[in-house]
């Protein structure tokens, strides 16, 4: 009978905590796995320009960060 007892303790809140505590752990560890497998490189000229044009141009406002436009599509 002590593993009802238990059972009886559990709220569902410690399910989720438990649950998004595994995913943060998850995606720590699959982020590591894939910085280790991938390679580093420095990026080139033409790269390094390419992404001071997109700095700029946002902004300048014409265009958002991928962060940006989940947080605009959230509020809609």
């Amino acid at each position: 009978m002590l593993g009802a007892r238990m059972v009886e303790n559990v709220t569902i809140e410690m399910v989720y905590k438990e649950i998004k505590d595994i995913k943060e752990m998850l995606e720590e560890l699959t982020e590591r796995a894939i910085l280790n497998v991938l390679p580093e490189e420095e990026p080139t000229e033409d790269e390094l320009r390419a992404i001071r044009q997109r700095e700029k141009e946002i902004d300048r406002g014409e265009c958002v960060t991928l962060e940006e436009a989940i947080k605009l599509l959230k509020e809609k």
